[in-house]
């Protein structure tokens, strides 16, 4: 069974969400992208709320389908690894991090 991984990130107070999609871009997807253990790596952007009452405390919401949790779990080992989630953590204050079985 497929197996995907979710972070709800909130960022820090003065980050320009520009700046961080731009990182996203330019270095995030083209690194977890190359790895073997991610199959599919999308983020989005958190615009409101469907009641469209309120806003969301979330800014962004990762999507990533993996091989399985133990694969993707070893990529944080992994020097390019280290580094982009030291660069991650530049822009994101906040993130609720859980997995799943995607359900055929």
């Amino acid at each position: 069974m497929a197996q995907r991984v979710f972070f709800i990130n909130k960022l820090h107070p003065g980050v320009d969400p520009d700046d961080y999609e731009a990182w996203i871009r330019r270095v995030d997807y083209p690194i977890a992208r190359a790895q073997g253990a991610i199959l599919a790596y999308t983020v989005t952007r958190i615009d409101g709320t469907l009641s469209g009452e309120g806003s969301s405390p979330y800014s962004h919401l990762e999507v990533i389908d993996i091989t399985n949790l133990d694969e993707y779990r070893a990529l944080g080992a992994k020097p390019e690894f280290v580094q982009l989630l030291s660069e991650w953590s530049e822009f994101v204050a906040e993130a609720l991090m859980v997995h799943g079985t995607v359900i055929d």
